[in-house]
């Protein structure tokens, strides 16, 4: 009797010297906890005799324990393996040389059809030496010059950019349900935030723009692709018309979907869309919090059959598994996602929340040796440097950028002082001083396979660039702006290659273009005038305003040094560019000086 369960492996040194040694091809297999088609793949469907699990069939694994190395990932831990292997969707199949380079692959394989393909590989592995080799030579070349997009002589940012993405995003627009492109249909809730910032911009008179923002995400609130139960989105729907989603929940997306449903909100004036959000909000408390904590669990699990019950008979049955993973990257984008549902909705609750989160991810994933967060820490304390995960980009990234605007609305040092922290990793790192822009992981004389060779990210780019732009408008700090402009310029001609999914980078380049409106506002922060400034700072624009927080016993010379009276404080000062208008003493004087402004 043969294995009746393939014996994964981790992705490492010990694996793949196996297969060297012992001249077998590697199968890696990327999962995910959330994923449907993972679980089929791994068990089948019980009572389905058409679904029966590929890796639970005895015979199969027995093949797989004898002429492979069953390498198994977790997409969410290693996001930097699945941007290098990943077949088109989860869970991926891929079948690798000894050294890591990728041979054929695909996504779900039924057990009946695995048989011929492990069959089929083996015999061309054996078969096909030379012609595999110089076939690994070439798709390590295209991947060297796909992972090195670089700054072009004499470029420039300019208008073009966010227009040109604006007429992808319009051109992949549909008019009969919503979204962008067929199926299976995503959110982008960056392509509807360019499309909103745009309208709001040309003075709300492009109705052509608010009529693609309203339709989309009417259609994902209104149709299968939200929980009308429970509260929440799926991750995707699979039908053009939103009616059949998969089934899992993201805390990423949330974090990306409430803020924009909340301005949206606003701007269009449709009360359905901050129902959805505050539902939103709701679920992720209720389901993915850890209130003892204060951090966000990653995701919760498809299970189709429990999402069709209706709120009584969820009641009397287990909700689906939730992935009690605390992700750096995640929880940073929901930090920020309650900051701006706070300013909006005017909830302290949700600020304080969100700087309890900031706080306990800090404590829990800075690495002193390296000065950098790790990407993960999971429900038993394990964390991702300890599973031989380096300090990634997104998750320094997606922090420094929720510590900026945890500053900017508190007045509170620590978070500013978190940021710079982490400057110098990001610089020293994973900046590429050459091309500009930064990679998504460090340079690693030991990596292995398809890790050897760094990435740049355009999405994870896009954010490098707002956080230093912000840090530029918060500090004068002009070094900071260049870095900002030349992460942008490395993608401006490469964006295209995206179509409409390039739309953060879109909105990064109008970050860049466009004098923000800046509020100084001068008062001790622990003064509750001086945060009711704060607040009202904020009004209206959630996004692309910045604001200053100075403290007088701490930042006379830069109160002095941009012309503000060191006394009669607290007090907000609205400038745009080198004019600011008078002073404001209290939140309704702030908000008046802000529409003065054009904000």
């Amino acid at each position: 009797m043969g294995a009746t369960h393939v014996r994964w492996r981790e992705w490492g040194e010990a694996a793949f010297r196996e297969a060297q040694e012992q001249d077998k091809l590697i199968l890696l297999s990327i999962s995910a906890t959330w994923c449907h088609w993972c679980h089929v793949m791994d068990r089948g469907i019980p009572g389905d005799p058409v679904h029966t699990g590929t890796y639970s069939d005895p015979e199969i694994a027995e093949l797989i324990n004898t002429y492979f190395i069953p390498i198994r990932v977790d997409t969410d831990r290693r996001p930097d393996i699945n941007a290098r292997y990943n077949m088109g969707g989860w869970p991926t199949t891929v079948f690798l040389t000894p050294d890591g380079e990728i041979l054929t692959g695909a996504t779900y394989i039924p057990p009946m059809q695995m048989r011929q393909v492990l069959l089929q590989v083996l015999q061309y592995y054996r078969s096909n030496r030379s012609e595999i080799q110089r076939r690994a030579q070439e798709i390590a070349r295209r991947r060297q010059e796909a992972s090195r997009p670089v700054a072009r002589p004499g470029a420039q940012l300019s208008w073009t950019i966010p227009m040109h993405l604006i007429g992808l995003i319009a051109r992949a627009y549909d008019p009969v349900y919503g979204g962008f492109g067929e199926a299976p249909k995503f959110p982008h809730p960056e392509a509807c935030l360019l499309l909103l910032v745009e309208y709001v911009r040309g003075g709300q008179r492009d109705e052509r723009l608010a009529e693609m923002v309203r339709h989309t995400l009417h259609g994902m609130a209104e149709g299968g692709m939200y929980d009308h139960v429970e509260g929440g989105w799926f991750r995707y729907s699979t039908t053009r018309d939103w009616s059949l989603p998969h089934f899992e929940k993201m805390l990423e997306d949330h974090a990306r979907l409430i803020p924009l449903y909340l301005y949206a909100a606003e701007v269009l004036e449709e009360e359905k869309f901050r129902e959805a959000a505050m539902r939103a909000l709701e679920y992720i408390q209720r389901t993915l919090y850890d209130p003892e904590c204060g951090v966000f669990w990653g995701s919760q699990d498809a299970d189709e059959e429990y999402y069709a019950l209706s709120r009584r008979e969820r009641a009397m049955r287990p909700p689906p598994a939730v992935d009690r993973t605390v992700y750096t990257n995640w929880n940073s984008q929901m930090a920020m996602a309650l900051l701006i549902a706070a300013d909006i909705l005017e909830e302290d609750r949700l600020q304080e929340m969100a700087l309890r989160n900031l706080d306990t991810v800090w404590e829990w994933t800075i690495d002193a040796s390296t000065g950098a967060l790790v990407h993960y820490v999971d429900i038993h304390g394990e964390r991702a440097d300890a599973k031989g995960v380096p300090p990634l980009l997104g998750d320094q990234i997606h922090y420094a950028r929720a510590a900026l605007a945890a500053f900017q609305r508190t007045g509170e040092r620590r978070f500013m002082e978190r940021a710079l922290r982490l400057r110098p990793y990001l610089e020293s790192a994973l900046a590429d001083p050459e091309g500009g822009g930064f990679f998504d992981r460090p340079e690693d004389p030991h990596a292995i396979g398809a890790l050897r060779i760094r990435q740049k990210p355009l999405e994870e780019n896009a954010a490098a660039a707002e956080f230093y732009l912000t840090l530029y408008d918060l500090m004068g700090d002009p070094r900071a702006r260049e870095i900002a402009e030349r992460t942008l310029l490395a993608f401006e001609q490469e964006y295209v290659k995206y179509d409409f999914a390039a739309a953060p980078y879109g909105l990064a380049v109008y970050r860049a273009i466009t004098e923000p409106v800046r509020v100084h506002v001068i008062g001790p922060h622990e003064d509750p005038e001086t945060r009711r400034l704060l607040r009202a700072a904020w009004r209206g624009d959630p996004f692309h305003r910045v604001v200053v927080p100075m403290d007088p016993r701490q930042d006379a010379p830069a109160i002095q040094a941009q012309g503000f009276p060191v006394d009669g404080w607290p007090v907000a000062y609205v400038c745009v560019g080198t004019r600011c208008l008078p002073p404001a003493r209290t939140p309704e004087e702030l908000v008046e000086r802000l529409r003065a402004s054009g904000q």
